[in-house]
């Protein structure tokens, strides 16, 4: 017997959405499961502490400050150390075709460089977002410093020049 419902031809019924391979009702949600096998989608129903799926990032991050707890800033030099010491590989999934590639840390890396998440075998998308920023916030600081540094040593050059220039006439 065929499944409910398929991506490529949907036969759910009266209000009825196709979500992989069942039929999510009326206000219920596809959700992508996240994680480092991902799985068919599942039907969500949404209510007012959680309007979207369930953290992961799918189809939307939840980040608001009204609802976390125990927010501490983080070294982002720090994370951008850890980050340029975490191995990366390309790889696939033992289930994936062939051709199919992707590229990250193994879960235990990240695990171990930043210790979020709630397992070893595998992360939150938002963790990994939050490094990536991090990151990038540390690299933007060292440029900053860097052009600061060449403008300085310019400017000091520049009254060397001229002064050298004075003293050989």
């Amino acid at each position: 017997m065929a499944a409910p419902c398929s991506i490529d031809a949907g036969v759910c019924q009266g209000g009825q959405t196709c979500c992989g391979s069942t039929c999510c009702g009326a206000g219920q949600l596809c959700c992508d499961r996240q994680g480092p096998v991902s799985g068919a989608p599942v039907c969500f129903t949404p209510t007012t502490q959680q309007p979207t799926c369930e953290q992961g990032c799918a189809p939307l991050c939840q980040s608001d400050r009204n609802i976390k707890t125990d927010v501490r800033p983080v070294d982002e030099r720090q994370v951008l150390e850890r980050v340029a010491a975490l191995p990366l590989s390309t790889w696939r999934y033992s289930s994936d075709p062939g051709e199919v590639r992707h590229l990250g840390p193994m879960a235990q890396d990240f695990r171990s460089a930043f210790g979020l998440g709630d397992t070893d075998k595998g992360y939150h998308s938002i963790d990994a977002h939050g490094v990536s920023l991090a990151s990038i916030k540390a690299l933007f600081e060292m440029v900053q410093e860097q052009e600061l540094r060449l403008r300085r040593l310019e400017a000091e050059n520049a009254q060397l020049r001229a002064a050298s220039s004075t003293c050989k006439e």
